[in-house]
């Protein structure tokens, strides 16, 4: 049998085979990690913004007269249950338009109320939050 003859894949071909099938699972591997942190990230938005709609709708159910008695923080679970080791912390401020210091944007207005809600957490390399607003009206 001559040399022209034999099958099979001389051994530049196999590394080069190797080389660029390394290079394709190393570029896979870096969208993965890319798309794992940002599945992270968004799922730790929505529910820093769960949280705050929760207290939004709490403000829209409270009587004007007793809004502010939701101002104050909160340590909480991705579910809204208070816990001293929770992730979230939910600050509710509530202000009177009327009053110093005036809401911002809204406009100095009496029997006007804005009511902030930030919630923040922590990622790996940097402290995120979600700020919600309403504005409530004395009946």
């Amino acid at each position: 049998m001559s040399l022209k003859q034999a099958h099979g894949f001389a051994l530049a071909e196999v590394v080069i085979a190797a080389a660029i099938f390394a290079i394709g699972a190393m570029v896979v591997t870096g969208f993965y990690m890319t798309a794992s942190g940002r599945g992270l990230l968004g799922r730790n938005v929505t529910a820093g913004a769960l949280l705050a709609q929760q207290k939004i709708e709490a403000a829209q159910a409270t009587a004007y007269s007793y809004l502010s008695t939701l101002a104050g923080t909160e340590t909480l679970d991705e579910l809204g249950n208070s816990s001293a080791s929770g992730r979230y912390t939910r600050v509710t401020t509530v202000t009177r338009c009327d009053q110093s210091p005036f809401c911002s944007p809204a406009p100095s207005t009496a029997n006007l109320t804005q009511i902030q809600v930030t919630v923040t957490w922590s990622e790996p390399y940097a402290q995120k939050s979600f700020t919600a607003y309403t504005l409530r009206v004395s009946q």
